[in-house]
């Protein structure tokens, strides 16, 4: 299904440059230079792959946002899942879970950065038991926005839309796998649902955030405190990991909340934003892949170093090379 060129392109164009920016960023922080990260080498690694599994989904199954009066709609937009079937339709619903996984796996890096200041055995000798609970949380994050996202949808929110889609997209609504929330003008018990899904989806939102905030703070303190008892160069690179963790912050605010929020309450209110916010919400779901490794590279020189002081070696030893046979 063809929208606009927007939508056609800038989502796969930012997944493609994931896959290509990820697989560079665990070379980069398995060398030998940077192993001064130590077991926070391997929760890196575990955001990479994650990073790769969610531009894979934005590849495989493309998306669209879709709002009409009061409802909002999320449906499979391109590709070999497009038709109507149970198993596409949770195919659709893993892929907007994984929005949920981003926030879990942020947080495990919060909770890394606190207990590494405390000198906490979880980032040393018990760290596979650390990881294994990243694993855990990851997974209770998915199987939490999974359940809302199938408690929440509705054969009848398809009915509701069908007009619509027709309009806008000239397609029968009912041969779509579509994930909707629909706040008014439809049996009482789609709308409690609905209003009960974005409601639970917004506290677990709300609550990951807050924890980023209150964790980010703790640990900038008990650095502060411990100052003293640390070398400068421990306590340099413990700034420079908080600086990445806040950035890494900064990117799910305003690519993923921000557009999810603006996307589940708009219909709320009956407000029609558009289809250029619409497909700008879609864009910047699909970008946080690609810029959460460039934004890590950039903030911890010892990343930043591997890449340009590399490509500087590399021009050094070719003007040596054109040297020697003039």
């Amino acid at each position: 299904m063809y929208i606009n060129w927007v939508h056609q392109y800038v989502p796969p164009t930012f997944a493609s440059l994931a896959l290509a920016v990820n697989p560079v960023f665990i070379y980069l922080i398995f060398s030998e230079k940077v192993a001064i990260l130590g077991n926070y080498r391997y929760l890196l690694l575990y955001f990479a792959c994650f990073n790769l599994i969610y531009s894979t989904f934005v590849l495989l199954l493309p998306i669209a946002i879709h709002s009409y009066r009061y409802c909002f709609s999320i449906f499979t937009s391109d590709g070999h899942f497009l038709e109507a079937s149970s198993l596409n339709l949770n195919l659709l619903i893993a892929r907007c879970s994984l929005i949920a996984c981003s926030y879990a796996v942020l947080l495990s890096h919060f909770v890394y950065r606190y207990l590494a200041v405390k000198t906490s055995n979880y980032t040393g000798r018990k760290f596979p038991i650390f990881m294994l609970g990243s694993l855990i949380l990851t997974s209770l994050f998915f199987g939490y926005g999974f359940a809302i996202c199938a408690f929440g949808n509705s054969p009848a929110g398809k009915a509701y839309l069908r007009e619509s889609y027709f309009k806008t997209h000239n397609i029968d609504s009912m041969k779509l796998n579509i994930i909707a929330a629909v706040f008014y003008e439809v049996p009482d018990g789609l709308e409690y649902r609905s209003y009960a899904s974005i409601g639970l989806l917004t506290i677990q939102s709300v609550t990951s955030l807050t924890l980023f905030i209150t964790l980010g703070t703790m640990t900038i303190r008990s650095i502060n405190r411990l100052k003293f008892n640390m070398s400068d160069k421990t306590k340099i690179l413990q700034r420079q990991l908080m600086k990445a963790l806040a950035i890494q912050t900064i990117i799910p605010i305003f690519i993923s909340f921000s557009p999810c929020a603006v996307s589940w309450y708009s219909p709320i209110f009956n407000i029609d934003l558009g289809s250029g916010i619409s497909n700008l919400e879609v864009n910047a779901l699909a970008t946080f892949p690609f810029c959460d490794p460039i934004a890590i590279i950039l903030c911890i020189p010892v990343l930043r170093r591997q890449i340009f002081f590399r490509k500087k070696m590399i021009a050094i030893q070719r003007l040596d090379i054109n040297t020697t046979f003039t």
